[in-house]
């Protein structure tokens, strides 16, 4: 009778012990998770700004790149000005095209076709743009075409020349205005440090 209680009590003993390691390992197994976050907070925190500084620079930096990739479209784009009246490539819209194959950087290397009046004249624009570049670049990858409805502003090259003469016109004589006695040099023509016998 004895033997059957001493077994009893040491198999709840056992037991009890099994469920005490059991809930100590369970209480325990979220403690990698936490001694990792606050190692990481404590780094953070001592590093801090800079973790969060070049998200700062990140985020003042990225409108200028917007405006970058819109300065490039708009010199990259082929407006209508540059088709004649059968949506063909003018002398003008060649030299265009050459200039931005020619200067725009390989990134940046895509022409922009403002688009027609009709979808007809997009494709005659498209194919005329297409040869040509074809033409400049006879071997090699070619650069993309892209469709845009943003016309870039520009005006005629009249205006221009009307502009360019005006200026030359307006622009002063590169004089300089007569001295007065406030201005006026010295009398003395011979440098300060020079001998008065050196030119004999």
């Amino acid at each position: 009778m004895n033997k059957r209680l001493v077994a009893k009590h040491f198999l709840a003993g056992t037991l009890s012990a099994f469920v005490a390691i059991e809930s100590a390992a369970q209480c325990n197994a979220g403690w990698p998770e936490y001694k990792h976050a606050s190692h990481v907070d404590k780094l953070r925190n001592n590093a801090w700004p800079q973790p969060f500084r070049t998200l700062d620079a990140a985020s003042v930096a990225s409108p200028f790149e917007v405006m970058r990739s819109n300065g490039w479209r708009e010199f990259n784009t082929l407006a209508g000005t540059f088709f004649d009246e059968s949506h063909q490539l003018t002398d003008a819209g060649m030299l265009k095209l050459q200039q931005v194959l020619q200067t725009a950087p390989t990134s940046r290397k895509s022409v922009f076709i403002v688009r027609g009046e009709s979808p007809e004249q997009t494709t005659a624009r498209l194919e005329s743009v297409e040869i040509a570049i074809s033409g400049m670049i006879p071997s090699g990858e070619l650069p993309p075409i892209y469709v845009t409805d943003i016309v870039p502003s520009t005006s005629s090259g009249v205006y221009q020349t009307m502009v360019n003469r005006a200026l030359v016109k307006t622009t002063p004589s590169p004089r300089l205005p007569a001295f007065g006695n406030i201005n006026a040099p010295t009398q003395q023509t011979v440098a300060p440090n020079a001998s008065s016998s050196s030119g004999k």
